[in-house]
């Protein structure tokens, strides 16, 4: 079966959350016997010093092309989408006409089974897709994009941006049930999402594929004395900007007072910007890692603050992967099958956060058997190989109409 996968994003460095799920979902399928080709948006985020080195072709991939995308946030345009246009602003800046030059490129030269689509932005594409080609057009939902906008929205202070992310999330919910209805189907990464899609898809079948991990292995402790909490997130993201920054200013203290040794590692893209994060001690500013699952096992606990959040925490599943336990909102857990206190640490605010925190890093048994828990769980529910090769399934299926 020939895939043609449309992403948003390149697929390395595989960094953020969103890049591991599009890495992983890719490579297993072709792992399961798929010959795929991507075409990515190579995006400002991307960029280092104006450069991005997308290195050698992963065996896995039949083709890999990349197209730059201006996806900045420009004030004018801004201001005249909210004035003149209903489409979510958020997705009008994936527009790009050198991106739409590539695809049709790619299908007029080509033939393919299925062609995936990694996350709403790609809608934009989708008449464009329909006029050169009848191969079925998949959308693999990551998020509920309108459900993080309007969690933004409820906890914004400044009445003009709470006006914005609300009705930036009626837009984009408005869209999201539009799409679902477009698509020839959805597969949402989590079951939360996948109901939601379900009950506005109408005939249109929705597969949830959960995002899943290729490496499950306990990995040894830190050998440094001094105890080590790990936070890795896009600072791009503004919801990851906001947790970090709401965890140094609420959580962090307490910790510190507690465990006046405690050292607090800060890894993700953007980071290295001054403004980014706030001043607190003890705290290390990692920049963007060359390994993500060796900055997690560098720290003996893990932390996901996370107040706005659709699909699944891919860092989570991540941290889980390698046996370190996480402290974690009820919004970063949500859509994941665990319970407080079993496979990790539920806390909604400053004081149960610190005490979840403290508790971990003093109690090395309780680090052990929470990891060896959540290892567990990863093993049995979230095996890359397994959920791929579902998915693939489904595709040769909705490919031949059955």
């Amino acid at each position: 079966m020939k895939v043609l996968v449309l992403a948003p994003r390149p697929l390395w460095p595989a960094h953020d959350g969103g890049t591991v799920a599009s890495v992983h979902c890719v490579s297993g399928l072709a792992a399961a016997g798929a010959e795929v080709t991507a075409l990515s948006m190579v995006t400002e985020k991307h960029m280092t010093s104006g450069i991005y080195a997308c290195g050698a072709k992963p065996d896995y991939l039949t083709d890999y092309i990349t197209v730059q995308v201006n996806t900045a946030i420009r004030p004018l345009p801004m201001i005249l989408n909210l004035l003149f246009s209903g489409e979510p602003y958020d997705l009008a800046r994936f527009r790009s006409g050198e991106y739409s030059k590539a695809l049709r490129r790619i299908l007029t030269g080509n033939q393919f089974d299925i062609i995936h689509c990694e996350g709403l932005p790609l809608v934009l594409y989708l008449n464009g897709i329909r006029s050169l080609t009848t191969t079925p057009v998949v959308l693999r939902a990551h998020n509920l994009e309108h459900t993080i906008r309007e969690m933004m929205a409820a906890t914004a202070c400044c009445p003009l941006r709470k006006y914005y992310l609300s009705l930036l999330s009626l837009r984009l919910k408005k869209t999201e049930a539009k799409t679902a209805r477009q698509f020839d189907a959805v597969v949402p990464i989590s079951e939360p999402d996948a109901a939601w899609f379900r009950s506005i898809s109408g005939d249109k079948p929705v597969f949830l594929a959960e995002a899943g991990t290729d490496e499950a292995l306990m990995l040894p402790e830190p050998s440094q004395e001094n105890p080590r909490v790990g936070f890795i997130g896009a600072m791009n993201w503004q919801p990851n900007a906001d947790a970090i920054k709401w965890f140094i200013s609420e959580v962090w203290p307490g910790v510190i007072r507690r465990i006046p040794s405690a050292t607090l590692h800060i890894a993700g893209r953007g980071l290295r910007q001054t403004d980014v994060l706030p001043p607190g001690p003890n705290i290390i500013n990692v920049g963007e890692p060359d390994n993500a699952r060796e900055f997690i096992a560098s720290n003996h606990v893990m932390i996901a603050p996370l107040f706005a959040g659709s699909g699944i925490r891919i860092k989570i599943i991540e941290a889980m992967s390698a046996g370190r336990p996480v402290v974690a909102t009820p919004v970063a857990v949500a859509g994941l099958p665990v319970e407080n206190g079993r496979e990790l640490a539920v806390a909604s605010d400053p004081a149960t956060f610190t005490a979840a925190i403290v508790r971990l890093l003093e109690e090395p048994e309780l680090r052990a058997s929470t990891g060896e828990r959540a290892l567990r769980l990863v093993k049995e529910r979230y095996d890359n190989t397994v959920i791929t090769a579902r998915l693939l399934e489904f595709y040769k299926k909705l490919r031949h109409g059955s």
